[in-house]
Formats: C-alpha cells, structure tokens, sequence
C-alpha cells in the first residue's frame, strides 16, 4: 500500500511545477543545435525508469510512448487504434476480446515478437511483484484483481495465446475502456527480464518494442534515443525522426531559454511567469491543450474536525475558484466543481453541486451561516494541516485558500513535504487537507470517479459509501459507453453532495512547438510520441 501511495502522488505531482533549477554542462548539445536530425525534447519532472511497467512519473510514461509498443496505440489526434494487432474481435457480451497480430513485428534486436511475449507482458504487468501503477485499471480481466494481490496464479488471469499470431482476453465483466488501458500494456522482452534482472532496462543494452531504443541515459537527465531498425509505421507511426534528446531535471526557467536559442524544439511550460514571457515573446510558438487532469484539495474524513458535512460544504461554497485560476495559479485553467476535468468528451455531461451557479455573494452568506451554526470565528479559528508535495505555486494556491476561509474561523498551517514524506504522511493519515492532483493516462471518467469505491489505494480520504461503490460497479459493467458515463454521473453527484474533495479547475498543458517540426497535434493524452513527427 505505501509504494502504491508514493507511486500515484508522484505520478500526478509529476505533472505539476519542474524541480529546482539545475545548471547544463556546455558539452550538453552539439555545437550546432539545428544541424542534423534530432529532435530535442524537455518537460518538467524526473525520469525516474525505463521499464514501462515501473513507470513513477509522467515523464517515464511519456518516454515508454517512445520506446514500447502494445497491442493498441493511442494516435497523433488522441483516437484508439491498431498498432501489433491489425484487428480484433468482440464478442457479443463483451467478455471476450480476440486480437490479431501483425505479421513482421519484431524487438530492436531482431528477433520476432508473438503473441506468448503479449501474454507474459501482460501477466508481469499485473503480478504483484511489479507493483505497477495503473493494475487495477485491469481488474476486468478475469482473475486478474486476484492475480494482482497474490491470491492466485498466473495461470488463472484471462489472457492466453491460442496461435502464434493471436491473443485472447476473457473479462469478468464488459469493460469499454479496455481498449483504451491496452495501448498502455507495453510488451516487453520478458525472456531477457529473467535473464537480466533489474539492469534489463538500462541503455545500450535495453530491448525495445517501440520505434525508439535508449542509448544513453545521463545522470543529468538527458536521455538519447535512436530509431531501432525494425520500425513498422502501422505499428509506431512513421518514426522518420533518427535521433531523438530528451532533457529532463531543469527549470522552466532553462527550458524556455534552450528553446529561444534553438537548442530545444519540444517544451513544456508550467510555470505561471515563464508562461507569460512565453505568451508575449513567442505566442505563434506556444500550444495550450486541455489534458486529462485537474486539481482539488483532499478532506481527511477520518479527522473528526472534518467529519461534518457542514463543515466541508463550507469550505466548498467560500472558494473563489475564479480567482484562483485568473490571480493566483494563471495557467490558463478552467475553474471547475465537477471531478472529471473538461478533456474527458466521452464524459460530456458531469455532475455540479446546486451551489455551482450561485454568485460568490451568496454563496458566502451561506458559508459564513454553517459558520456561525459550527461555533466557528475568526479570532478563536479552527486550525488545519495542509500538506502537499513542495512547489511554489501548490503552495500558492493553499495560501489563497487560507485567506479565503480565514472570515470564517478556518486557517491553515502548510507543509511542504518532499514526494517520499508526503507519500509517508498521506499513508499515515496525517493531515487535514491534502494537495491532490488527479489525471488519466487515457481518456476515462474512471480515473476520477473510481478512485472513490471503498478501499481504493487511491482513495485517500478514507472515503466510503455503499450506494457510490454500487453505482462505480454498475458503470463498469456497461457494454455501451452512454451507459457507463450514465452511472458514473450518478456517482459524481453523490460524491459532490458528500465533498471527500473539493474540485478546484480543470488542467491545461502549455508546449512550445518549434518551427522546424512538423506533424505536431493538439491532444488531450498525457503522450506526444516522437514518431508522430518529423522536423524540417
């Protein structure tokens, strides 16, 4: 429980502001930053692994994109589509899924990819030992919420290979998003994992199924990557980019000075005041897309100050979440009290609490009355903790927080914690408030609203309710998606009426795009794979 904890608070702090600033070596780039045909990458956070299955940080998924293939991929427009399997069957319950393999598909090193290798994948992806983040997305399969948790083996999860070309995949029950978790079940080399151990994934000697293979791996952060010689465009998109740097573990700061000198052509900007350099200096440049995330502020229920839904409608009712995104954070995000971020369009009509449409006058007569009905004042205010993960503009956003419920007899002591004691006092259950930063890996209500069924690793304010855990069940047991975002919307308003969060905005991502790079496209996925473009 606590590696999951620490690897799903990173995964999503990951997305917020980069690390400290770290200072390039001049021997970083060549000395001609646009000679040649590499393709310079930089985005805030760590990479932390190459192993796909590990993954701990966005940018470890961003870079697996990369490297490995599945059995789905998500395109250059964010659609669903075939990338090893040239097609599959659905049964008419939608328990059984059959997929085709293409012919020719082959690691970096030569040797042919079949269908066993999709199989073993998958089975190490979902074994316990792995530990990997997005498991229970899985639990659909048959046997396979067992298989995860140590209960039973291998040979009981639903994924077998009839044929060397063929896979098949028994579920539980019918699950939509399927498809769409596939295209982040990697295929790895499982044979070599046995042989290698942990030092499999290290460059040069890492196999890969994707369009690019490690060939450096810097401890400043810098990353090579090469075309492998057994690219399939069906497979890893046209891939006509040979060389391919990333640079991670630098500022905002660094990123958009390496981009005005030409020595970056991909940068992602999250830093309110380099947003607005950006904006004003290079504003053909800069692409803002909404992404699969958002942020709320997390109520411990266990804590008996929080308890009451009084109190938490309060809180909910005095945040002006308008100010927060326009004066506070200034990213560009959309103020929001629904739990699934506006980027979800198969998820197009979210709950909202009543209150969402009143005016901030009213709403704060109504907060300041629970106020009053609590026994709540400025002068005798009650305290809470509020811990998030280190950054300047968290902690920003907390304090603006603070001076909005400080009227009425609330104020916060922050604390800012690195990612491993944050993950330590979430699992501990030592906070009030928590910064939480929820975000999909692919397009799904499930992501968000999931999270919340009772006993959920990611359900860190110990919330339960048996009529939300009987709605979530209903909703991923739907073969039709209207259906599905149906219960789920039943759900969502439930959880806004009980507040185990307060939803804050919708996110937005902020890229530089340079000139010289062509096939780049606007997507709400957390990935923009290399091989989708091209530079010229």
């Amino acid at each position: 429980m606590r590696r999951r904890l620490f690897l799903s608070r990173s995964l999503a702090t990951s997305l917020a502001l980069a690390n400290a600033a770290a200072v390039l070596p001049s021997s970083l780039w060549a000395a001609d930053p646009a000679a040649g045909g590499a393709l310079r990458r930089s985005r805030g956070g760590t990479l932390t692994t190459l192993d796909p299955h590990r993954a701990l940080s966005s940018v470890d998924l961003e870079v697996a994109a990369d490297c490995f293939s599945a059995l789905t991929r998500v395109d250059a427009d964010g659609a669903i589509v075939p990338a090893c399997a040239s097609r599959w069957q659905i049964s008419a319950d939608g328990r059984r899924y059959e997929f085709f393999l293409r012919s020719g598909l082959r690691w970096s090193n030569g040797s042919s990819i079949e269908a066993a290798d999709v199989v073993s994948s998958i089975r190490r992806l979902l074994q316990p030992e792995t530990g990997a983040l997005l498991a229970y997305r899985y639990d659909a399969i048959k046997g396979a919420a067992n298989y995860r948790i140590g209960k039973a083996g291998a040979q009981t999860l639903g994924v077998s290979a009839p044929a060397r070309d063929r896979v098949t995949i028994e579920l539980e029950h019918p699950d939509t998003d399927l498809l769409k978790l596939l295209a982040l079940a990697y295929i790895v080399p499982t044979q070599l994992i046995a042989e290698r151990g942990a030092d499999w994934s290290k460059p040069p000697a890492i196999v890969v199924s994707g369009a690019y293979r490690p060939i450096s791996w810097a401890q400043n952060g810098s990353l090579v990557l090469e075309r492998q010689p057994h690219v399939l465009t069906a497979v890893h998109g046209a891939a006509a980019i040979r060389r391919v740097e990333w640079l991670m573990g630098v500022d905002d700061t660094t990123r958009w000075r390496l981009f005005k000198s030409g020595e970056l052509d991909l940068a992602q900007i999250g830093e309110p005041s380099v947003l607005a350099t950006a904006r004003r200096e290079s504003p053909k440049a800069l692409r803002s897309t909404p992404f699969y995330g958002g942020g709320w502020v997390g109520l411990n229920l266990r804590q008996a100050s929080i308890r009451d839904l009084k109190f938490r409608r309060m809180l909910a009712l005095s945040v002006d979440r308008q100010v927060l995104v326009e004066k506070v954070r200034v990213l560009g995000e959309r103020a929001s009290e629904s739990l699934v971020p506006e980027a979800v369009l198969d998820y197009p009509d979210r709950a909202t609490p009543a209150h969402a449409s009143w005016p901030m006058s009213r709403r704060m007569v109504e907060a300041k009355a629970l106020a009053e009905s609590l026994g709540l004042s400025r002068s005798k205010p009650q305290r809470l903790t509020a811990i998030f993960s280190s950054n300047n503009l968290t902690q920003r956003t907390f304090l603006a927080l603070d001076a909005m419920w400080a009227p009425l007899g609330v104020r916060l002591d922050l604390r800012g914690l690195e990612s491993r004691a944050y993950s330590l006092a979430l699992n501990q259950g030592d906070f009030d408030l928590m910064d939480y930063s929820p975000f999909s890996a692919v397009q799904s209500a499930t992501s968000f609203i999931g999270r919340f069924q009772s006993g959920s690793f990611l359900n860190y304010s110990g919330y339960s309710n048996a009529e939300v855990d009987r709605l979530i069940g209903l909703a991923e047991q739907q073969q039709v998606a209207t259906e599905r975002a149906r219960y789920y919307r039943d759900a969502e308003a439930l959880l806004l009426r009980d507040l185990p969060v307060i939803p804050l905005y919708s996110g937005i991502t902020h890229r530089l795009i340079g000139a010289r790079v062509r096939g780049w496209t606007a997507s709400a996925a957390l990935a923009s794979p290399s091989a989708y473009l091209s530079i010229g």
